[in-house]
């Protein structure tokens, strides 16, 4: 005993083990997955260009004044130096645009390789917040949209402006007025290079960061459309309608990447795309949690506490431009998806499913593409670790790129729903086989109850058309034969004869008797047959007393046997002065002797009649059994014992041995 227990600890170690390992590697692959997508998105937007192909200008001026270009001439001796990336938050926080002077002598891009009179150059920055008008020695360049409200937004789009070689001079001076609200400005350092080397990373760029993010807000969109119209026609689903939500609070993040233009004010759409994260973060924890059908209603209160409760303070946070509080309170949505990721483990290991060892690969991709996002906004845009910029040069936000892993939460949710509506469906398709089959067997005995019932009804009308033929010819003449017979024994036989006839002519169909009552009849009508025959009776059936039914045929057998023994006795039994007759009940069968003297002969010298061999079938019909035997004297004694049934069916049988 105790080794095969140690045997089944064992091999739960060795599964558990086996799942841990499988676990691991899944996760492993799903971050694996993750990190090389990331790796070569960043590879085709990184100006990761050979030395001597381009120019960074990183060095230069600023001047914290919205003026115009032709007023600088008047505050020349206001520049001060700065260093790109520069924040603008650090020493100008109370200017809406900035004026930055950067200085370039025509050899540092004389000296790149490829450069000929004709090349047409590329300027090209990366990242700024929000918008930029740049100029070349006096002469606008481009232009990052509109200043005013509403603002450009580049926050999350490289700018990009191409000028002839024409227009450069021996020592050049660029110009750019960054324009930013509430003093949150930010720009990253100059590249300037060959429109050849800079479009192509330019259009990669703005690719993985403004179109791949378009095609996510619509993919997202339709997807939590979708996902609503289900819940709106199953409304007990409540799951889809949090993912809608989900799916709506998504939306709103990948819009605001991409958004050039805000529909409402800048501190409102601030508020509501901050609010959208933690929305989002809530409604994907309430839609796995009644997805898995696990019940946390303590976690949920507090998770919707902190819902409402950052509702006001990002508001708070948007309209008094207390920027950090929004980095700061998003790690507890980070703290959601680590504390919905252990459920899903645990509840793995509990039950072995799949589905949850899916959410919690899922729920590892998000969480690292949050955390990333997280430090790489406090970094760009709050100017947290300032020496640390540089390593974010090249990175975007990526959590919203988390869309297809939300498409795979509903589609596995989908397919759990559609193998469990499979299922279902087989088991009612079995159920409904079986009713249609007991229903089949029902129909079938019903057909065959009803053709009973029409056959008992044909025999019954041609029995009763029989009936009537006997009595208006065979029992005429029986009844002229009694009174013209002389003889006793003749008309005793006639009696008995046109007594049958009556009865089977007179008698009723009838489905049942009851024992005690037909007793009472056959008493009545041997009294009279004994009488008549000047001999004594004996009648013994105190016994009888339990009320057994009889069936059609066992009521109309046992009074013929009763009927045959008696003119038997009466007829061929000389000097008979006396009949007994004795009836008892005994386990379940009714036993039934007739005794008379007067016998001529012992039974072993009677010749077997027809009379007998009836009786004899009669009895083995009933199921049971027949004695004929002499007692003391001239005595003789018939026995027969038959089993007392409900008789269900025996009244379909017609009588043959009438």
């Amino acid at each position: 005993m105790r080794l095969c227990f140690s045997k089944m600890a064992s091999m739960s170690e060795e599964s558990d083990n086996k799942r841990g390992w499988m676990l691991s590697v899944l996760l492993l692959s799903a971050l694996g997955l993750l990190f090389a997508a990331w790796a070569w998105l960043e590879h085709i937007s990184s100006v990761n260009l050979p030395q001597g192909e381009y120019a960074v200008l990183a060095q230069g001026e600023a001047l914290p004044l919205d003026i115009e270009l032709q007023a600088l001439a008047e505050r020349e001796e206001s520049w001060m130096p700065v260093t790109l990336p520069f924040h603008w938050r650090n020493r100008f926080a109370d200017t809406r645009a900035v004026w930055y002077r950067l200085r370039l002598p025509l050899s540092a891009l004389s000296n790149l390789h490829g450069v000929t009179a004709d090349t047409v150059w590329g300027f090209y920055v990366w990242r700024l917040n929000q918008t930029a008008d740049v100029w070349l020695n006096g002469q606008k360049i481009g232009s990052g949209g509109n200043t005013g409200e509403p603002m450009a937004r580049y926050w999350n789009s490289p700018l990009y402006f191409e000028f002839p070689a024409s227009q450069l001079r021996p020592q050049n001076e660029i110009l750019i007025k960054h324009y930013s609200q509430h003093g949150w400005g930010s720009m990253e350092p100059v590249v300037l290079a060959s429109s050849a080397v800079l479009k192509p990373l330019y259009a990669s760029r703005s690719f993985v960061q403004h179109d791949v993010a378009q095609g996510l807000f619509v993919f997202v969109l339709v997807t939590g459309l979708f996902s609503f119209t289900v819940w709106f026609y199953r409304r007990r689903e409540i799951e889809y309608l949090w993912f809608a939500v989900a799916s709506a609070a998504l939306s709103v993040y990948c819009l605001n990447q991409f958004l050039r233009y805000l529909p409402v004010g800048a501190d409102t759409w601030r508020w509501v795309t901050n609010i959208s994260v933690d929305l989002w973060a809530y409604a994907l924890l309430i839609f796995i949690l009644r997805s898995l059908q696990v019940r946390k209603p303590r976690v949920e209160k507090m998770a919707l506490f902190y819902l409402l409760f950052g509702v006001a303070l990002y508001f708070y946070a948007s309209f008094y431009q207390a920027f950090d509080i929004n980095i700061y309170y998003h790690l507890g949505s980070l703290l959601l998806g680590v504390y919905v990721f252990f459920v899903c483990l645990a509840l793995y290991r509990q039950e072995h499913k799949i589905l949850p060892l899916f959410y919690c690969c899922a729920i590892a991709l998000m969480f690292v593409a949050g955390v990333h996002d997280t430090v790489m906004q406090a970094v760009l845009n709050n100017g947290w670790l300032g020496g640390a910029e540089p390593e974010f040069q090249n990175h975007f936000n990526s959590l919203h790129f988390a869309a297809p892993v939300i498409f795979m939460f509903l589609g596995a949710s989908l397919i759990k729903r559609f193998i469990a509506s499979m299922n279902a469906a087989d088991s009612l398709n079995a159920q409904l086989e079986t009713r249609i089959a007991q229903a089949r067997l029902e129909l079938e005995e019903n057909y065959r109850a009803i053709e009973e019932v029409l056959i008992r009804q044909s025999a019954s009308e041609e029995r009763e058309r029989i009936y009537r033929d006997l009595h208006d010819d065979v029992g005429s003449k029986l009844l002229s034969l009694y009174y013209r017979l002389e003889k006793e024994s003749d008309s005793i036989l006639a009696k008995s004869a046109l007594e049958d006839l009556r009865d089977i002519v007179s008698r009723k169909s009838l489905e049942s008797c009851v024992l005690h009552n037909a007793v009472q009849q056959w008493h009545q009508e041997t009294s009279e047959r004994v009488a008549d025959a000047g001999v004594m009776l004996i009648w013994n059936a105190d016994a009888v007393k339990e009320e057994h039914m009889l069936s059609e045929l066992q009521y109309t057998q046992l009074r013929r046997m009763l009927r045959e023994v008696l003119s038997n006795a009466l007829l061929h039994s000389r000097g008979i002065t006396q009949i007994q007759v004795r009836m008892d009940v005994t386990s379940g069968t009714l036993g039934i002797s007739v005794a008379n003297d007067g016998a001529p002969k012992p039974v072993s010298a009677w010749r077997s009649g027809r009379g007998i061999s009836n009786l004899r079938v009669r009895t083995r019909d009933l199921g049971g059994e027949f004695s004929l035997v002499d007692r003391e004297g001239s005595w003789v004694e018939v026995t027969w014992r038959v089993p007392l049934g409900s008789g269900e069916g025996e009244g379909v049988g017609a009588d043959t041995h009438s």
